[in-house]
């Protein structure tokens, strides 16, 4: 028998009325005993806690409403507040521990509609903390998830467990849906791990969301994770193909605790995520899944290198290395883990598609793996927490040699994200809000291409990877080399009627250096940054600077010069620079000066030449020998061997005049879509007044 309590006692513990329970005892439904001296009604608890817990399972959204993510989010800044004040030697990741735990504890036992943190009747202090360490304990045996020794148990003291436990017993989460529960605890983590060293454990969710809808025909059986971090890409499998089964694999113990309890939070239940030891995914403890995974859905450490030479020794791409990047290894383990006919999504930097030194990299994906579609993710995607240029690689494991065919191309410039974070936002024209993203539109011409109906362009193709490997010595799979406009170049390369010159028989290139910053004598200089050269258009500007604000060396150019960014060549900026006086430009550009032919005349007029170098023409000879992560660039002795065509003089100037007409046209245009606009906006200001005046009855 368990502790006994009186009538009054057992109506405030339970809520109700002592009529009621007098009621409910006439009905049966409150077992009462009659105390021995003096004949009064007395409850044994162990009685009441059930009864409560049918109580408020059955007074279930009634008793809930109003719950929202802002609910928990305050009850846990409180919590965080008051562990704060309590222990002066806690930090944010060991706050963030206890608030977990409690949380846990919290949304657990409320899934039997039971408010566990309630003080009981006659239940002392002392009594009270022993009981909620004794639950959490069997809570977390009982959830059946992955729980690491320094989470096996709560630890505060006991005057601040009671705090937090008053705090928790205030309101119930039982009626809010899994997704305000499972949203707020993510903001939990976020807001605890966005301010330490720990972002990497967050891929956005943007590209969750994205890299799921790719890759939905292969989400049944097992889907894995294995560098799972914080379980993002589980959760939305889930939520997408709720009959697979989930995998997670973690070598941090608190980001699997974390997993765990995002999943189980979210309403998921078949799940399991592991701390692997020795390496994690790229440990020996891996190989006991081996070709039993379904899918891969991850975003790897590439960022980092791995040294340890007993774990390269067991991969084709680490042994005999003194090093390899995280993301390589994570390849071939994929391959590993997967059964044949298996695919996985997987994030890589831009080098293992591009660089020399990933060749073999690039040998072992053609070897092994049947390549479904390589996704151009922009530089800022991951911002602000990396600036790297990244693709999504989507793999089909094989068991046979592959004809590399029919891969899917494309090339994301907005997620809908900005580089600090925040959402991306855009408004139409009726008030609804939409992400300013590409990406649904690229799934969209990737089902366009699964069911065959063909791609419609628009930063997407299909290419025959296996048409260039013959010709692509280093074989590069990236999407700038396999882009269809540098096949196109090069056949017009090769039907050309008028002789071909490399850039550096047309042009001398200026070099002549100098850094204002260090020039006592010099106040201001003409100059013209990157930010002062338009894509494209053919336009920049020269603006006065003061010259101590300019602290990177920069180039002279004179009048007449064609200017050509080096850096992020697909923005294409190049420009003649008109400017009497000359001026100074930044040190990512070329400045090109264009040779005499024997008659005195320039080989090829300059703007001809700045047009040609913001064509496809030149921009599909450029692509291929584009390199860099962050910061792409063409070096200048590649960006110097383009050829371009050198017509007659009288077809050079056929070509200036039919050149100045078109682009005269442009600027018409847009010099009328300015005046309608404008128009646009007067009109709307005129309604706006009218119908105010109107109100006041003076029209």
């Amino acid at each position: 028998m368990g502790t006994q309590v009186t009538l009054t006692e057992a109506a405030a513990f339970l809520g109700v009325g002592k009529s009621t329970l007098r009621n409910w005892d006439k009905a049966g439904r409150t077992p009462a005993a009659r105390s021995l001296a003096n004949g009064r009604r007395t409850y044994d608890m162990d009685d009441l806690i059930q009864l409560k817990k049918e109580i408020e399972a059955g007074k279930g959204k009634a008793r809930g409403a109003g719950v929202d993510s802002k609910t928990v989010k305050r009850a846990v800044f409180k919590l965080n507040s008051i562990i704060r004040d309590s222990d002066a030697d806690s930090n944010i990741i060991t706050r963030f521990d206890e608030v977990s735990k409690l949380l846990f504890l919290k949304l657990y036992a409320e899934r039997d509609g039971f408010n566990l943190f309630q003080r009981l009747p006659a239940e002392t202090e002392d009594l009270y903390v022993q009981r909620i360490m004794r639950e959490y304990r069997a809570a977390a045996q009982k959830a059946d998830i992955y729980v690491p020794d320094s989470f096996k148990r709560i630890n505060l003291s006991g005057n601040t467990l009671l705090k937090c436990g008053r705090e928790l017993a205030r309101v119930s989460y039982s009626s809010a849906s899994v997704d305000v529960k499972g949203l707020a605890y993510e903001d939990i983590i976020r807001g605890t791990f966005d301010k330490n060293d720990n972002q990497q454990f967050f891929t956005p969710y943007q590209i969750v969301n994205f890299m799921v809808e790719m890759m939905k025909d292969y989400l049944r059986g097992t889907v894995c994770d294995p560098a799972c971090g914080t379980a993002g890409f589980l959760i939305r499998v889930a939520q997408t193909a709720p009959g697979a089964g989930l995998l997670g694999f973690e070598v941090d113990q608190r980001l699997a605790w974390v997993s765990n309890l995002n999943l189980l939070i979210h309403g998921k239940s078949r799940f399991k995520v592991l701390a692997l030891g020795g390496g994690g995914c790229l440990g020996g403890e891996a190989s006991a899944f081996f070709g039993e995974i379904d899918a891969i859905l991850t975003n790897p450490p590439f960022g980092s290198d791995y040294t340890d030479p007993s774990i390269l020794s067991r991969y084709s791409l680490g042994a005999g290395r003194a090093s390899r990047r995280r993301g390589i290894l994570f390849i071939e383990q994929a391959w590993n883990l997967l059964r044949e006919g298996g695919a996985a999504a997987i994030i890589v930097d831009q080098g293992v598609l591009n660089s020399a030194s990933s060749t073999d990299v690039r040998r072992y994906i053609l070897d092994r793996f049947q390549i479904q579609a390589i996704v151009n993710l922009p530089e800022q995607a991951f911002m602000p927490y990396a600036n790297v240029n990244s693709s999504v690689l989507i793999l089909k494991k094989v068991l046979r040699p592959v004809e590399q065919t029919g891969v899917f191309y494309a090339k994301s410039a907005k997620i809908g994200r900005k580089p600090n974070g925040d959402d991306d936002w855009i408004y139409a024209g009726t008030g609804e809000a939409s992400l300013d993203s590409d990406l649904p539109r690229i799934v969209e011409q990737w089902n366009l291409h699964r069911f065959g109906r063909g791609v419609s362009g628009d930063g997407c193709f299909v290419a025959d990877v296996s048409e260039s490997l013959p010709g692509n010595s280093t074989l590069r799979l990236d999407y700038d080399y396999q882009h269809p406009v540098r096949k196109e170049s090069l056949e017009l390369l090769e039907r050309s009627r008028y002789v071909l010159r490399t850039l550096a028989e047309v042009c001398v290139e200026r070099n002549q250096g100098y850094l204002p910053a260090s020039d006592q004598e010099a106040s201001t200089i003409l100059y013209t940054g990157l930010a002062n050269i338009e894509p494209c258009t053919g336009r920049a500007a020269q603006v006065v600077t003061p010259a101590a604000s300019v602290k990177s060396a920069v180039k002279r150019y004179e009048a007449g010069d064609v200017v050509f960014s080096k850096l992020r060549p697909g923005l294409r900026k190049a420009a003649v620079m008109p400017y009497p006086e000359g001026g100074y430009v930044s040190y990512e550009c070329a400045v090109l000066t264009v040779r005499k032919d024997g008659e005195g005349n320039d080989i090829v007029d300059p703007r001809l030449l700045s047009a040609l170098l913001r064509s496809d023409f030149v921009y599909g000879q450029i692509m291929g020998r584009v390199t860099g992560l962050g910061r792409p660039r063409i070096n200048g002795k590649d960006l110097m061997k383009i050829r371009i065509p050198i017509p007659p003089a009288e077809v050079q100037r056929a070509v200036v005049r039919a050149l100045d007409t078109a682009l005269a046209s442009a600027r018409r245009l847009r010099e009328r879509a300015r005046r309608l606009s404008e128009a646009a906006d007067a009109k709307e200001r005129e309604a706006v007044n009218g119908a105010a005046k109107t109100m006041m009855g003076e029209l």
